[in-house]
């Protein structure tokens, strides 16, 4: 009988072929240890008492919950946080992606007029922001100030041209073959979108609405300029965490000191995370079909 021979046996890879792999492979091991060490130092803190600060390195000392019990009993400002979060995410999030899916439909057809011109507008857009004085006054001119801030960083949130692209990539590689036997049954745009292409680009939607999800939750930029710091009402949770690190810890009276406010904020960061590492197991098989597909159509 004859002996099958794995072709990896038989095919030997150049030298220089094995060295360039050993330089990637250790490029990736040293990117994976600058996010893995900070982030067990992170740890290490949240579960530390204050008076082991000196001493923590990647395990906790004399590990204590009182600075998660902290953030979750004794300040309120971190559930209306939470829940502006929550608001400000659920609504971007749909509204973003829906909008953005829309606006790319129409533009993956070779037939409609004025394609180039449009689509040249909405990547200008992209790269050429309007600043934040005209922004100011607009959200001011729309009443979208005080009480309303929140709503205000939510609208500005909800333009993402990049995913628009992403969709529209994926849109161009769609079998036109069932969209027209769609349009000959006498299947309206509306119904067509919703009820055809939609069920179809199922991935890539699941992939853009994760990167909007962690993009939402972890942006304090918007809230740093129009929202202030005395607004804590409409503080959204990534902006409580900022004025938790600025916080002046010289304040007579105050529960936080220098010792332990680096215990505070790495608990309170660790609690942000969570929602995050619940989403993700669900939407990374979505993710990796979806950016994939994009990119090949």
């Amino acid at each position: 009988m004859i002996k099958k021979v794995h072709l990896r046996k038989i095919i030997k890879k150049p030298t220089g072929e094995k060295v360039f792999l050993g330089f990637v492979y250790g490029f990736l091991i040293f990117l994976t240890l600058l996010i893995v060490i900070p982030l067990l130092n992170l740890v290490a803190f949240a579960f530390s008492n204050e008076n082991a600060n000196a001493m923590v390195t990647f395990l906790p000392q004399q590990p204590t919950m009182q600075y998660f019990q902290y953030v979750l009993t004794k300040d309120p400002v971190f559930w209306s946080s939470l829940g502006n979060s929550l608001l400000m995410t659920l609504v971007v999030t749909l509204t973003s992606n829906i909008l953005m899916a829309m606006a790319a439909y129409p533009l993956s057809k070779d037939d409609l007029p004025f394609k180039k011109g449009v689509l040249t507008f909405f990547v200008i857009t992209m790269l050429f922001g309007a600043g934040i004085i005209p922004t100011y006054f607009m959200l001011n001119t729309l009443g979208l100030k005080d009480g309303a801030a929140l709503w205000g960083v939510i609208i500005l949130s909800i333009n993402n041209i990049f995913n628009m692209l992403l969709y529209k990539s994926f849109f161009e590689g769609l079998p036109r073959e069932t969209i027209e036997a769609a349009q000959v049954d006498g299947v309206s745009n509306i119904q067509l979108f919703f009820r055809i292409v939609v069920p179809m680009a199922l991935p890539v939607f699941a992939s853009c609405c994760f990167f909007t999800i962690v993009g939402t939750w972890n942006s304090y930029s918007s809230a740093l300029m129009f929202i202030g710091q005395t607004n804590d009402s409409q503080w959204p949770l990534a902006y409580y965490i900022y004025n938790l690190l600025q916080t002046d810890t010289s304040t007579p009276g105050s529960v936080i000191n220098t010792n332990n406010l680096i215990n505070i904020s790495s608990a309170a960061i660790i609690i942000s995370v969570i929602p995050i590492l619940i989403i993700y197991p669900f939407v990374i098989k979505y993710i990796k079909s979806g950016i994939t597909l994009g990119s090949e159509k």
